[in-house]
């Protein structure tokens, strides 16, 4: 079939380029002769001699009428390949104007949904956080909504494809997670996330569509729920399939619009019909194709919806993956944070993985330390006491471009911002940004980019530890997986050991007597519900998610976010029942690790 459409493409383009008139005449010569050719054959074997004056008629009827013909197939062929040219041209106009749009677009939607959450973690009024987040979540919704438009072009020109890379499964998973909360957030419902124990470490995916399919998902569960929850299920089929369930307590989808409802462009009637492109679930069900998967739905009025996704991917081996990054060793860090659990959670990792530390707890002991001494790395957290990492990072670079420091070693930016891009921190002076809790690949994949094999560990002991990282829930109990980050605890404990884990949770219950006393800060404000004490107290919520989060105290962690949000319509209302439910949660979490501590001795 490929060789048919070859020869032809090549006669057509052997027509336009001799011309109408060259061709008809050309046309006709070969015709007249193929013709005088066949009658005298066909009359030899048909009555045995040449009826002269039968072919005089035919040659005569030729004439007339064969250049004509020929002539108006000439310009039909003409005019088809023309409009298909043009028609080729137009999609290859749209290809590179969909380029060019993705482009100049992303840029500056990349820099809207970073720089709105750097925003919300400095010191704002209510009104101000308000109109942020909803410039957040309009930037980022936007932006998932033009990732599909560039997929329908993609889809139109059949070059949807997939490009597949070794991915963490398990940061993946955390960072689904993470963005799911956020989104659940602002309409103050619970995302509930249910994983089997048996998921690999590691696969080999596509990362970027698996993400969109289930943003997709996820964002429309939350955009159709007005009370409730929304529920991500992953649950392993088979070798090497998988699972991903979003359900909701939503209004549910009709029964006769459930066939109908992956069209394109295809949206419920509903009261919120004109929310969304209408294209996302279409885009989505093709992606799960190319994935050897499928994407289902089923629904109960009323009640809710689940969207079922099936893929297939290749789990890797955890060796493979683990030694795919170097671990880097002998640096000298200079760390600047602010809460001392978190100094000691992360100074100790770092000590863990052969790095010598020196803390700084505010921006002034940040710079006298940096001009005192040599540093291979400065981690500087954005918010400090005296002035914002930014503004520590702002500094020394401009005293290293103004020739004051001979060298300037990388600023990495420290944040427990979920929506966060790189190239926003890197406009506001950092080289790079690591989330909080610090996770050891992201560590090590970041120091891989910085320096070279001279400071890689030597030490066996060390590249033992970090391997040791992969292992995933193993020693848990599941009962516990919404209250405890439990990836994060054993890549924590692979690496500084279950005694030093123990010596941080005691510094914590210290701590939260001292610092990160939350409870008397609220009591404080419930005797006076002034704009001074509430401010207050979602410093203390911002400063108790970020050790929480640093000892893999999930649920601690995700009810004092919603406590550092001030500005939120409801905050007010579901304070108490916030309160009572984050002591709720700590108190359950620290005694079963307190048992498992003991338990591993």
């Amino acid at each position: 079939m490929k060789n048919v459409r070859h020869f032809t493409q090549r006669y057509i383009d052997w027509v336009i380029k001799l011309g109408r008139v060259k061709f008809s005449v050309l046309g006709f010569l070969i015709l007249a002769a193929f013709a005088l050719l066949t009658h005298i054959i066909l009359s030899f074997i048909v009555v045995g001699k040449i009826h002269w004056e039968s072919l005089g008629y035919s040659i005569i009827f030729g004439l007339i009428s064969a250049p004509f013909v020929i002539y108006f197939f000439t310009v039909l062929v003409e005019k088809l390949e023309l409009s298909r040219q043009d028609l080729a041209q137009l999609i290859r106009d749209k290809t590179d104007l969909m380029a060019t749009i993705s482009h100049e677009l992303r840029t500056p939607l990349n820099g809207i949904v970073g720089l709105t959450r750097i925003l919300l973690d400095t010191p704002l009024t209510d009104e101000q956080k308000n109109y942020l987040n909803t410039i957040n979540v309009s930037a980022v919704s936007l932006g998932n909504i033009f990732n599909d438009v560039i997929d329908l072009e993609k889809i139109d020109s059949r070059k949807l494809e997939l490009y597949k890379k070794e991915t963490d499964f398990f940061s993946f998973i955390n960072d689904i997670n993470h963005i799911a909360q956020f989104l659940a957030g602002q309409k103050n419902l619970t995302f509930e996330l249910k994983t089997s124990p048996d998921l690999p470490h590691f696969l080999l995916i596509d990362a970027t569509r698996l993400n969109q399919i289930l943003w997709n998902l996820i964002s429309n569960a939350v955009k159709f729920t007005e009370k409730g929850k929304v529920t991500l299920n992953i649950q392993r089929l088979s070798a090497n399939g998988f699972q991903f369930s979003v359900s909701d307590t939503g209004q549910g989808i009709p029964r006769d619009e459930l066939t109908k409802i992956f069209g394109l462009y295809y949206q419920v009637e509903n009261k919120h019909k004109a929310a969304g492109s209408g294209i996302g679930l279409s885009i989505s069900k093709n992606i799960a194709n190319l994935m050897n998967g499928n994407l289902t739905v089923s629904s109960e009025l009323g009640k809710g919806s689940t969207f079922v996704l099936t893929i297939e991917a290749e789990p890797l081996a955890e060796s493979h993956a683990t030694f795919a990054t170097p671990v880097i060793s002998n640096l000298n860090v200079l760390l600047v944070e602010d809460i001392e659990l978190n100094i000691l959670v992360t100074k100790t990792l770092l000590e863990k993985l052969g790095h010598h530390v020196d803390v700084a707890m505010s921006g002034k002991e940040a710079i006298d330390k940096f001009e005192q001494h040599d540093y291979d790395l400065v981690l500087l957290d954005i918010q400090l006491p005296d002035m914002s990492g930014f503004e520590v990072a702002h500094f020394l670079r401009r005293n290293y471009e103004d020739g004051v420091y001979d060298y300037l070693p990388p600023l990495v930016a420290l944040t427990a911002n979920v929506m966060q891009d790189k190239s926003v921190f890197q406009v506001k002076g950092m080289d790079d940004v690591l989330r909080k809790p610090l996770s050891v690949t992201a560590l090590t994949e970041c120091l891989a980019q910085y320096f070279d094999d001279s400071m890689i560990a030597a030490e066996k002991s060390s590249l033992d530890q970090v391997k040791s990282a992969v292992k995933f829930e193993q020693d848990f109990d599941p009962a516990y997986a919404e209250d405890i980050d439990f990836s994060h605890i054993n890549e924590l404990t692979a690496v500084i050991g279950r005694a030093a884990y123990r010596q941080n949770l005691a510094h914590y219950r210290q701590a939260r007597h001292a610092e990160l006393d939350i409870r008397s800060v609220y009591q404080q404000f419930c005797a006076q519900p002034d704009a001074q004490m509430k401010e207050r107290l979602c410093q203390a919520a911002h400063k108790l998610k970020g050790a929480a989060g640093s000892l893999g105290l999930h649920k601690v962690q995700l009810l004092a976010d919603h406590i550092q949000h001030g500005e939120a319509a409801d905050w007010e209302a579901n304070l108490s029942a916030r309160m009572a439910e984050l002591d709720t949660a700590e108190n359950r979490s620290l005694q079963y690790l307190q048992n498992w501590l003991a338990e591993a001795e």
